[in-house]
């Protein structure tokens, strides 16, 4: 008992001392070696979620290759993308089944993977195709225990017949909305993801953008497990409990791994202690040239994942003078002086557009008319032909004074997109944005949104005469990406450009698979000529053509259109001449892409 006034002051001081006061680090470590985390957590049959951000845990997708490269665990990979380094664990005979949105090549271009296709051919793996929108919110409503979660995506799409059994049409019970797809809940059984910093505990920073967000670690059974740039203190995550996203209840492991989404590149902006890198684009080149024979693969997975156990013989095996590089180009303004080295190229060239520099300045002029009317404010640009016609319009519209802002799928909102990389994720776009957000918040609510409407542009592998979009499969079956946001964006954008090349086998009568159901686009812009479905019409008229690059007039023009066209293709009476694009929107388009990934012929 405590008699003295002096005895219960002090008492109480070492109560709140010992209670109250805030610990530098905080909770049991969490920290392991990644060798050990997969050890301990991965097992063969597993559900491996590989959770996307605006870049994956590449190192933990090496470890887990080391570690079961000579065996056959039969997993199922969830990914919202299938690109770079993951395409290592199918050719290796690892996985038996994929849920994912994309399946192909992303950077520096997107086009189709030969591993995938490879495996296809031969029936080794199953693929699940999702839109990103719907994959995000499957794992949504598996970390939030309910069954499924209703979208407006897939409704149409040959999609939601492949997908029956985890996708029903269902009628909205408040009669808001006709016709909603209900996408079944999904629940990986572990989450593997890079983050920029974490405690020993395991609360991690993950700075925006956040592309399909931390959902499917919620719901993951097993939980994460995390890798970061660097292990901070607990008092640094609770000055920056802003920008923690994932709480250390739902973490496994957490290990320390530098530059751990190499290649790909990571923002790290506004985080003290934490170094930026940018994508490394010869290293996804070298990649993408192995992929095309499996002994070449078998090469570059000796060099690159067998033979380095550890971090530190990926960074000898990278160099210092590469790795700095990559760290000094994520600067904000480092695009000023790459471009810079660029522009003797640029300006020697032709002012006189090529074919397709001549549909991606049409696109960029009618997307400008299209916001001058109304009601659409916001611009969802595609990858591609598409961005770049969105972005060349969006610099005229803001010189005009004119209200509209670009949105990009992985949660870009409002950004100026910075010239010299013209991938549509460039790290460089990011300090532009007004907003750094998330796949949901992008395709989910901002795309649909009644008060600003939305505008998208797209490019596609293949369209019909009633604008359904095929990116999904050819006619012999070969993969070509898949729908990525493309299918979100026709499903609930206010109108749909689309900017595409034209040939018979582009422009065809009847699609082998419809990705993106058609009604949104209005809009067709090719090469040779523009599109577009007039009143109530469900299909295309051609309604103007381009002169300068159909030079032989007007009947040999619309000849030679109806020639590149799969379908009976309707045809106003007097077709126009699209006006010819202004010089400054050509130089504009040109910096955009100086090493023409996108606008070679």
């Amino acid at each position: 008992m405590i008699s003295s006034e002096t005895g219960i002051y002090q008492f109480f001081q070492d109560i709140i001392e010992a209670r109250f006061s805030l610990p530098p680090e905080e909770g049991k470590s969490k920290l392991v070696p990644l060798g050990e985390a997969i050890r301990q957590n991965i097992e063969e049959g597993m559900s491996i979620h590989v959770l996307g951000l605006h870049y994956r845990s590449h190192a933990a997708i090496y470890e887990l290759y080391r570690q079961f490269w000579n065996r056959r665990p039969n997993f199922t990979i969830v990914a919202g993308t299938l690109h770079g380094p993951i395409m290592t664990l199918f050719h290796a005979g690892m996985i038996k089944k994929a849920i994912t949105a994309f399946v192909g090549e992303a950077y520096p271009t997107m086009g189709p993977n030969p591993v995938y296709n490879r495996i296809l051919s031969e029936d080794r793996v199953s693929f699940e195709n999702w839109s990103f929108l719907t994959f995000t919110l499957r794992l949504l409503a598996g970390a939030m225990g309910i069954g499924f979660l209703p979208t407006r995506s897939l409704v149409g799409s040959d999609m939601a017949i492949a997908n029956e059994k985890d996708c029903g049409v269902i009628d909205d019970p408040f009669g808001e909305v006709p016709g909603l797809a209900a996408v079944r809940a999904l629940n990986p059984d572990i989450t593997l993801v890079h983050g920029h910093a974490a405690d020993k505990f395991g609360n991690t920073i993950f700075m925006p953008p956040r592309g399909e967000d931390v959902y499917g670690i919620f719901g993951s059974r097993k939980g994460a497990i995390v890798t970061v740039e660097k292990i901070v203190s607990t008092d640094f995550i609770r000055q920056n409990s802003h920008l923690v996203r994932l709480p250390g209840s739902f973490v496994s492991t957490v290990s320390e791994m530098p530059m751990g989404a190499h290649p790909s590149g990571l923002n790290s902006q506004g985080l003290s202690g934490v170094d930026s890198y940018c994508e490394d684009i010869p290293f996804y080149i070298e990649l993408r040239k192995a992929a095309k024979d499996p002994g070449a693969l078998d090469v570059w997975i000796k060099e690159w994942i067998l033979g380095c156990k550890d971090r530190k013989d990926y960074f000898a095996r990278l160099g210092s003078k590469r790795v700095h590089l990559l760290k000094g180009r994520s600067h904000q303004n480092e695009w000023f002086y790459d471009l810079n080295d660029k522009i003797l190229d640029i300006s020697a060239r032709s002012l006189i557009p090529s074919p397709l520099e001549r549909a991606v300045l049409a696109g960029a002029e009618i997307i400008r008319n299209k916001i001058r009317q109304g009601p659409c404010r916001l611009i969802l640009a595609g990858a591609g032909l598409a961005s770049l016609a969105a972005w060349v319009a969006i610099y005229g519209l803001k010189e005009e004074g004119a209200e509209a802002e670009l949105v990009s799928e992985l949660g870009f909102f409002g950004f100026d997109p910075r010239p010299g990389e013209p991938f549509l994720f460039n790290l460089s776009n990011i300090p532009t944005c007004i907003e750094l957000g998330s796949i949901l918040t992008m395709l989910g609510i901002m795309m649909p949104n009644r008060r600003t409407a939305c505008l998208g542009t797209l490019s596609a592998a293949q369209v019909d005469k009633f604008g359904n979009l095929n990116t999904t499969f050819t006619e012999k079956k070969t993969l070509i990406t898949g729908s990525g946001g493309a299918n979100d964006v026709m499903s609930a954008a206010r109108e749909v450009v689309v900017i595409m090349p034209q040939s018979r086998k582009r422009f065809v009568e009847k699609l082998p698979f419809i990705t993106s159901p058609g009604p949104a686009a209005r809009t067709l812009v090719s090469p040779l000529g523009v599109f577009e479905k007039l009143g109530d019409d469900r299909e295309f008229t051609l309604t103007s053509y381009f002169e300068d690059q159909l030079p032989k007039g007007r009947d040999m023009a619309i000849r030679e259109i109806l020639d590149q066209c799969g379908w009976d293709l309707r045809v106003i009476d007097d077709p126009t001449k699209f006006p010819v694009p202004d010089d400054r929107d050509l130089a504009t388009l040109r910096v955009f892409d100086p090493d023409r990934y996108f606008l070679r012929d």
